[in-house]
């Protein structure tokens, strides 16, 4: 009898050793992948969330609409100073370089497809989104940091009002809306610029209709929803995360310097990754 109840004890552990190594790899790459997956699920959820409280009427309080005029007056009026100077900058460093070379080579007319798929598909929706973080980004995770640690947020919440909708949705679609009237404006001082030193410096035949023009002619459907597309959907996330960020300090205020580079480095990831995408799309 012992040796019969061995028999099959003996038998079967070779096969469960050979699936445990198996099973472990599996699970492994499960974790790895569902941690991956796991805050852009989340963040997605988020912004689907913000987006939809948004657009119900009764959200839209007279505190909710106080927070989000001041921070349009944070993002759009506050560095609306610093995207007037990158235009201009941007516009004499590549605008007139374009303009300049092409002249150079007799090619001219081709002025508007290099400076639609370099300026206004790339560098106007992506520098404004940079300065956006600088500018508001680490404002955003300051100022909840801050409300989290001093239990601000708990007086609100006992006042009955709802930090997601008071303090989240706003910023949301402030800088949103902010970072897209922003990358129009940077596109058409750097193009104005650029044409205006080629103008003066080169003294191109090229006039100010035949400019528009070529610029207009080599726009497609592709570009007029990335130069819209790009600002809404960083500037959206951009806030998401640095509220989140500044929202998960739980601890003593220090945390928040550590909190600080964290919240900025995947604000600019996921410009990156929501540029990245759009490009490939359109």
């Amino acid at each position: 009898m012992t040796a019969a109840a061995k028999t099959p004890v003996v038998k079967k552990m070779p096969q469960a050793r050979q699936r445990r190594p198996v099973r472990g790899v599996l699970a492994a790459i499960g974790e790895g992948a569902i941690g991956l997956l796991r805050p852009l699920i989340e963040l997605s959820s988020l912004a689907v969330a913000v987006l939809w409280q948004g657009c119900r009427p009764l959200n839209w309080r007279r505190t909710s609409v106080k927070e989000f005029m001041r921070q349009c007056d944070l993002v759009g009026i506050g560095s609306l100073s610093f995207i007037l100077l990158s235009g201009l900058l941007i516009g004499l460093a590549m605008v007139f370089q374009v303009l300049f070379w092409l002249k150079f080579l007799g090619q001219v007319s081709l002025a508007g497809k290099i400076i639609v798929l370099g300026l206004v598909r790339e560098i106007a929706p992506l520098l404004v989104a940079l300065i956006a973080i600088g500018r508001s980004g680490s404002v955003n995770m300051v100022e909840l940091g801050h409300m989290r640690t001093s239990g601000q947020l708990r007086m609100l919440e006992a006042q009955g009002i709802d930090p997601f909708l008071f303090l989240i949705v706003p910023r949301c679609l402030a800088t949103a809306l902010s970072m897209f009237c922003l990358t129009v404006v940077f596109t058409l001082v750097a193009l104005a610029t650029g044409y205006l030193v080629g103008r003066v410096v080169l003294s191109t035949d090229t006039t100010v209709i035949e400019f528009i023009n070529n610029v207009l002619g080599a726009m497609g459907v592709g570009e007029y929803a990335i130069i819209a597309l790009k600002p809404l959907i960083a500037g959206l996330l951009i806030t998401l995360i640095t509220c989140t960020t500044g929202l998960s300090v739980g601890g003593p205020a220090g945390q928040l310097a550590e909190a600080l580079p964290r919240g900025f480095v995947k604000s600019v990831l996921v410009v990156f990754l929501v540029s990245g995408t759009l490009t490939l799309l359109f």
